[in-house]
């Protein structure tokens, strides 16, 4: 049973390095209840004349676009064995989490991004694979941990992107922004996601709650269930887009009592994601 008086914690499994050079393991930071039922180009002489008129269509569609640069990062901007230093240089800085990548390691390379970035923004962080997008959800919790015991403190909100068909594919890329502090607390009225959970009946659990303005919040464990969760929230973007609504989340690591073991001293390692509709 979900326990709303419950501890947060980082979680420090060990695993492989996903930095494959330095160590920036943690940067400069020194340091249940009611479940609801979850499941919702050829050569040749260039045309200059066409080739202004599609920068012009280009610019009336988007008037504060850079010219010539993209404007929305992928997973395809991922630089393989680069240094912190220079992803935090690149114009769409992403990491590229493994199922063995360590969260550590990951959550420290995305605090020294956001330190050394001109903007101060955080990179991009992609996954492949229901183990990757696992460790990639602890290793943002992470970050999330680091920046807020900054001296500014700062917390890191993301959207995820499915690459390729969401009903297919496990390919997201969580695009990750800098907001203020964010109270996220695990309650008794969280949703709950399994590994037989249809990501649609969640997604549809999740939009129909921020249409009624309450909060929203889904507590899951394990690396299909927490696939199945980002795949729900990515969905219920879909649902409230017409109406204007975006839907983002942050995600944190909570210990909470384990409904599946009787005794009451034993915890659990949960990710807690906070919906965040705008």
């Amino acid at each position: 049973m979900l326990n709303s008086a419950c501890c947060l914690r980082m979680c420090t499994q060990s695993l492989d390095d996903l930095i494959n050079k330095g160590d920036s393991s943690k940067g400069r930071a020194p340091g249940g209840g009611r479940r609801p039922a979850a499941g919702v180009a050829p050569g040749g002489r260039v045309d200059r004349s066409a080739r202004t008129r599609g920068s012009n269509r280009s610019n009336r569609s988007n008037p504060y676009a850079r010219p010539g640069k993209k404007t929305e990062v992928s997973g395809d901007d991922h630089m393989a064995n680069t240094d912190v230093a220079t992803l935090a240089a690149s114009d769409n800085p992403v990491l590229k989490v493994k199922s063995d990548s360590k969260p550590n390691s990951v959550a420290g390379a995305i605090c020294n991004i956001v330190r050394e970035s001109a903007s101060g923004n955080p990179p991009a962080v992609v996954a492949t694979g229901p183990a990757a997008i696992n460790q990639a959800m602890k290793a943002i919790a992470i970050a999330r941990k680091y920046l807020l015991e900054e001296a500014q403190p700062s917390d890191l909100i993301c959207m995820p992107r499915f690459e390729e068909d969401i009903r297919q594919s496990s390919r997201v890329c969580f695009v990750l922004s800098k907001s203020r502090p964010v109270r996220s607390v695990p309650s008794e009225d969280d949703l709950a996601c399994k590994e037989k959970t249809d990501p649609y009946k969640l997604a549809g659990a999740i939009a129909g709650r921020v249409r009624e303005g309450d909060q929203v919040a889904c507590t899951t464990k394990g690396p299909v269930p927490v696939l199945i969760a980002v795949k729900a929230i990515a969905l219920a973007q879909t649902y409230t887009a017409e109406e204007n609504v975006e839907i983002k989340f942050c995600v944190g690591i909570v210990d909470l009592e384990n409904p599946e073991i009787r005794s009451s001293e034993v915890t659990s390692t949960y990710l807690h994601f906070h919906i965040i509709a705008k």
